[in-house]
């Protein structure tokens, strides 16, 4: 290589794909927060969710409690009722509704014990699961935190990398750099300013006219593949 501005273009393009990258993983942390943040939402939801379903469970057995109570309270009341009716038949249809009573505490109390197990069993993984959710959030909040710092660091190294990009270009030639920012522009990705072996391009690794071949050994200005029309050198 025998043009001493391509060298400075190669200074130029090294630098500028040290900041495109800083810059792409600068862009790259609010998605990924995004995407912990959502997770732990996810979580704390899930978490949520169970802590209702056992209150739900909590609520229908209190319900059942006092559903037993209003039975005993009929039956004391029916009780007494008895002590002061004078009828056979009336004491007989009392008697009878005291035993539908008891009836129904018996069936509320089979539903009540049934559903506390439930709730004992579902309270013990309720724990564990939410024991689990609760170290995994954890995690992912320090990842989140480690992103902060991340975030930081490259913040704080963009202005330098922005600095060596500028000091690099001011050191350049002019008509090479307006060359190198047009096929940046062009390209999809780099290099911009690539080497010629074995007669190929090394940025689109197709094989470049025998004119280009030639053309390149001249140091006196910038010349490019006639493929992918980057800026080539030997």
């Amino acid at each position: 290589m025998a043009d001493p501005q391509i060298e400075k273009l190669l200074v130029v393009q090294d630098r500028d794909v040290k900041l495109q990258k800083v810059e792409l993983e600068l862009t790259r942390i609010p998605k990924e927060r995004a995407a912990l943040e959502s997770k732990i939402k996810a979580e704390e939801e899930n978490i949520e969710l169970a802590r209702q379903n056992l209150k739900a469970k909590e609520v229908a057995r209190n319900d059942l409690d006092n559903q037993v109570k209003s039975q005993e309270s009929a039956i004391q009341k029916y009780r007494t009722m008895q002590l002061e009716v004078k009828k056979n038949e009336e004491y007989k249809a009392l008697t009878q509704q005291i035993e539908q009573a008891e009836a129904s505490i018996s069936e509320l109390e089979d539903s009540e014990i049934k559903l506390m197990i439930e709730i004992d069993g579902e309270q013990v993984a309720y724990d564990a699961a939410k024991a689990e959710i609760e170290e995994r959030i954890k995690t992912q909040r320090l990842l989140i935190e480690q992103l902060d710092g991340r975030e930081l660091t490259i913040k704080a190294n963009i202005d330098a990398s922005r600095e060596a990009l500028s000091n690099a270009r001011s050191d350049a030639d002019g008509t090479y750099l307006d060359h190198y920012d047009r096929v940046r522009k062009l390209s999809k990705r780099p290099p911009y300013v690539t080497q010629i072996k074995n007669h190929q391009c090394e940025g689109c690794h197709l094989r470049v006219s025998n004119e280009v071949a030639r053309a390149v050994h001249d140091a006196n200005e910038p010349h490019f593949c006639d493929q992918c029309g980057r800026i080539v050198f030997l």
